[in-house]
């Protein structure tokens, strides 16, 4: 009679063991049949580790790529302007003074001396001492003032709008022309065959003159 019970109670034990594994099986098939991976945490269905770092690899490639593209860009940029001022540098200094009468310092001054200025008339002299006496007095004198430079740049000078004149170291009135200041022969002024070259050098009259006025004609 024990032993009855004992085989009924070991039957029962094992169909509720035999449950619970079909169940287990039916779980696992199901996650099979469904994709049920996807729950787990990382996993991607159809995307693979190799397929990851492969498009990680393409993409540092291309960057890689493109910053050599850009730093070869750069190089060439630079190299490009250093072609440009060694260009510019080359028509500098190629230009010829052979037959200048003025002499060129290396920084493009060249320096003015009263022979190549024009002499006025005392009157014209006398009227310009009036004038200048009248801006040191404080007057504002109606078109003649102090240029404040005794420096020039050929584009400086308008000749058909205004006079230029030298105060000179002694006291004197000379006057700045064109006609004059050509006859240096300084291949750098107006029509002179290095004209396109004149923004390069400049006229120094601090030799002969103290200060220089203009006066609007």
């Amino acid at each position: 009679m024990r032993l009855g019970k004992f085989f009924g109670w070991l039957t029962m034990t094992l169909l509720i063991f035999g449950l619970f594994a079909c169940d287990g099986t039916v779980s696992s098939t199901d996650a099979s049949e469904n994709d049920g991976l996807d729950a787990v945490p990382g996993y991607h269905p159809g995307k693979t580790k190799g397929s990851s770092a492969s498009a990680g690899s393409s993409s540092s490639a291309k960057s890689s790529s493109s910053v050599g593209e850009s730093s070869s860009s750069v190089a060439e940029s630079s190299s490009a302007e250093e072609e440009s001022s060694s260009s510019e540098e080359e028509s500098s200094s190629s230009v010829d003074f052979f037959e200048s009468k003025i002499k060129v310092d290396e920084s493009g001054f060249a320096v003015i001396t009263d022979d190549y200025l024009r002499g006025i008339d005392l009157s014209d002299a006398s009227s310009l001492d009036d004038l200048r006496e009248k801006l040191e007095n404080g007057d504002n004198v109606d078109g003649f003032t102090d240029s404040g430079t005794l420096e020039f740049a050929v584009d400086d000078f308008n000749f058909s709008g205004y006079s230029y004149y030298c105060y000179t170291n002694s006291g004197d009135w000379l006057e700045i022309t064109k006609d004059k200041l050509l006859e240096t022969k300084l291949p750098f002024l107006w029509d002179g065959v290095a004209y396109d070259l004149r923004d390069n050098y400049s006229l120094d009259f601090s030799t002969p003159c103290q200060a220089i006025y203009i006066q609007g004609k």
